[in-house]
């Protein structure tokens, strides 16, 4: 019961220490290319972990990022991180998913838009892959492999 209770607080602190927020910008190519796929490394001691990637859609048409899976945890879910005015951040997830604009580059990255990895089977070592699958909207579903990096390493790609 202390790890349920616990779990809101630890997601909102695992999140705050983070500062990026989702960003956009121009992409071209056809439909949608994902790149810089990573996941932060959790022990064993860790019921959940965050992913980021950035996802180009290079077609026409708006698409949305609508779900994630990971056969390592209980449930993969798409989030947003919101600062309030007093700078307190608050998760949640994006009703309807995430909106990917035509000819728009989108970041999941720490402190925005990110998947939250819930209740971990396994302990995502720094250095492993983990195989996340990205469903849309209108494209086609894609399965990358996300490579973990612990929280040093994840600081070093910030701005990324």
């Amino acid at each position: 019961m202390h790890i349920i209770r616990s779990l809101p607080f630890a997601a909102l602190a695992f999140l705050a220490a983070c500062g990026e927020q989702e960003t956009t910008a121009a992409c071209s190519g056809d439909g949608i290319v994902v790149s810089n796929a990573w996941v932060r490394a959790a022990g064993e001691a860790s019921p959940m972990s965050a992913a980021y990637v950035e996802i180009c859609n290079g077609g026409d048409a708006a698409d949305r990022l609508v779900a994630a899976r990971y056969d390592g945890a209980d449930a993969a879910e798409i989030h947003m991180t919101r600062m309030s005015e007093d700078g307190v951040a608050s998760m949640a997830p994006a009703e309807g998913g995430l909106a990917l604009p035509a000819h728009e580059m989108t970041a999941l990255a720490p402190g925005g838009a990110h998947i939250m990895l819930i209740g971990l089977n396994t302990p995502i070592e720094a250095g492993e892959e983990a195989a996340i699958t990205l469903e849309f909207e209108n494209a086609a579903p894609v399965t990358l492999m996300f490579e973990a990096r612990s929280r040093i390493d994840a600081a070093g790609h910030e701005g990324h």
